[in-house]
């Protein structure tokens, strides 16, 4: 059985998708969007600033507190880029959408 319905010459009908939307599918489709996954590779982006800050904080250097402050808005600043950088695919990702939800029929997109 196909998620896809029957055309109108009995064959499936199914959406017509660009390369670069079948690379798109591609990609997401081999990626980990699992919470875990996202979790660890925060905690591991931002403990080791953290650390160094809590350290900069006990031993009452300014410095490293300091360089700790600055490391995490350069990860802020990075995660925004990366954002920034990914709408594209965001875009790209909602016209797939379209496209299979266009070829379904009525009523069936609520199911």
């Amino acid at each position: 059985m196909s998620a896809f319905p029957e055309g109108r010459d009995g064959k499936e009908s199914r959406p017509e998708f660009t390369d670069e939307e079948i690379r798109l599918i591609r990609l997401w489709s081999l990626s980990d969007v699992s919470a875990g996954g996202q979790l660890s590779a925060q905690i591991a982006y931002f403990a080791t600033p953290a650390v160094f800050g809590i350290y900069g904080l006990a031993t009452g250097s300014h410095v490293i507190v300091g360089v700790a402050f600055v490391c995490i808005l350069l990860l802020l600043a990075w995660g925004l880029v990366s954002t920034w950088r990914d709408q594209r695919s965001f875009v790209l990702m909602r016209s797939i959408c379209a496209k299979v939800l266009a070829v379904l029929p009525p009523g069936e997109e609520r199911k």
